[in-house]
């Protein structure tokens, strides 16, 4: 039984964020969590890129399964959070998810101790240098929008409300899987109080939909949720493309994306950002607010005012928006990063960046 395992961490790990092996073999672990066997063999003829039933069927030849038994089966872990389904031009297709983010935010509702325990050992033993090794990173910091000023020559893919405002369909609001996870060990939140802060469009919106990860909002409620978010002093951090399905708002407390940065010593070399914090010293009363608020501990008084470690920046513009007198600022770097257009696009130009 464990072979079908073994084939699977080894498919997974071919894929634009990779899925590596471990002495302890944790990562069979998780995927004995997530697949049946039946599923796991089925995991093995998908890959990142969307394909039909029929597509997939084509490379199942050996197992005993009608077309339409496995759609049924594909629809059955597209519920479960372990592969990606949606509409395409009015047809189903369906593709491998990454570990994250994609299968273990997915699991929000079905979170145990035991899981828990299992992916944080992964990440500290694996996954964590595979996701941050990528030349391109699967997620973007964008700033807060209290620190954008009428000077900035902002994208619309780097203003979170346009990217709500601007979205179709439906908008959904879901748990913090991370901040779930770390109260489940007996900690709390030192950034908020609330869990209900991660927001979700599109596909992957209708995705965590099946799997009974969150409720359907307003764009007012959204825009409302996202504010609070800011006030609180969270990261926000949608993925990698133009065209949105997820924006997390993390904290260095609880998040695993922020706290793997937070540990390297240069957490901007990670980080897909188009800004970074700067400080007018004749203005710095040296009241150290944005001390407070930052997460990746790149602001620090000194000689009585603020100073800003770019190696450790990462642009969010936190520490600028609760400044009193408004001597901390962004600043638009000089090469504007623009995000792939789409998922698919992203993953593409990750997997290429591997090759």
């Amino acid at each position: 039984m464990d072979k079908v395992y073994m084939e699977l961490q080894k498919h997974l790990d071919e894929m634009p964020v990779g899925y590596p092996a471990t002495k302890t073999g944790v990562e069979l672990r998780l995927l004995k969590h997530l697949f049946t066997p039946k599923q796991a063999r089925i995991a093995l003829a998908i890959d990142y890129r969307f394909r039909t039933v029929e597509q997939i069927h084509e490379h199942l030849r050996d197992l005993e399964i009608s077309v339409q038994e496995l759609e049924t089966k594909l629809d059955e872990m597209a519920d479960q959070g372990n592969t990606f389904a949606k509409k395409k031009n009015g047809v189903k297709v369906y593709a491998n998810l990454p570990f994250a983010v994609g299968m273990y935010e997915l699991q929000v509702n079905r979170l145990t101790p035991e899981l828990l325990s299992d992916v944080h050992e992964y990440i500290d033993e694996g996954f964590g240098q595979a996701y941050l090794s990528t030349k391109v990173p699967q997620m973007r910091v964008i700033p807060v929008h209290k620190s954008i000023t009428a000077g900035h020559r902002i994208g619309t893919y780097d203003e979170l409300r346009s990217i709500i405002e601007k979205s179709t369909g439906r908008i959904w609001v879901g748990e913090c899987i991370c901040r779930k996870g770390m109260q489940m060990t007996g900690h709390q939140c030192r950034a908020t109080t609330r869990n209900e802060t991660c927001l979700n469009f599109g596909d992957f919106g209708e995705l965590m939909g099946r799997t009974g990860w969150g409720r359907v909002i307003t764009k007012e409620e959204a825009l409302g949720i996202a504010a609070k978010n800011e006030e609180d002093g969270l990261v926000l951090q949608p993925g990698n493309e133009q065209e949105v399905q997820y924006i997390c708002s993390c904290c260095g407390d609880c998040c695993g994306n922020l706290a793997g940065l937070k540990s390297v010593p240069r957490p901007a070399e990670f980080v897909a950002s188009n800004y970074y914090a700067r400080v007018k010293t004749d203005l710095c009363d040296g009241c150290a607010a944005c001390v407070d608020r930052c997460q990746m501990e790149a602001v620090a008084i000194r000689d009585e005012v603020a100073a800003v470690n770019l190696d450790r920046c990462i642009g969010c513009g936190l520490c600028t928006s609760t400044c009193p007198s408004e001597s901390i600022y962004l600043v638009k770097k000089e090469n504007e990063l623009v995000p792939p257009k789409d998922m698919e696009t992203m993953y593409e130009t990750i997997m290429a960046g591997r090759t």
